[in-house]
């Protein structure tokens, strides 16, 4: 994720303090684990597949919404 913070910052030419990323990485974190304890919880599924199946749907929407690409 930090990899992907500083790709971010680079191409739109930001500078982060360290903890700026480290605030934004968190952040994201305990969003992803509420996705994933809610989606557990609801569908009665171990944390693991919760957390694939989001991703897999994730994938899919993206697919939808580019298309193919060759």
């Amino acid at each position: 994720m930090v990899s992907y913070f500083e790709w971010v910052q680079d191409l739109q030419r930001l500078f982060w303090e360290e903890e700026e990323v480290t605030r934004r990485e968190y952040q994201l974190l305990d969003r992803t684990f509420e996705r994933v304890l809610a989606r557990s919880k609801r569908e009665n599924l171990f944390n693991r597949t919760a957390a694939m199946a989001i991703g897999v749907e994730r994938v899919r929407g993206a697919k939808e919404t580019r298309g193919l690409f060759p």
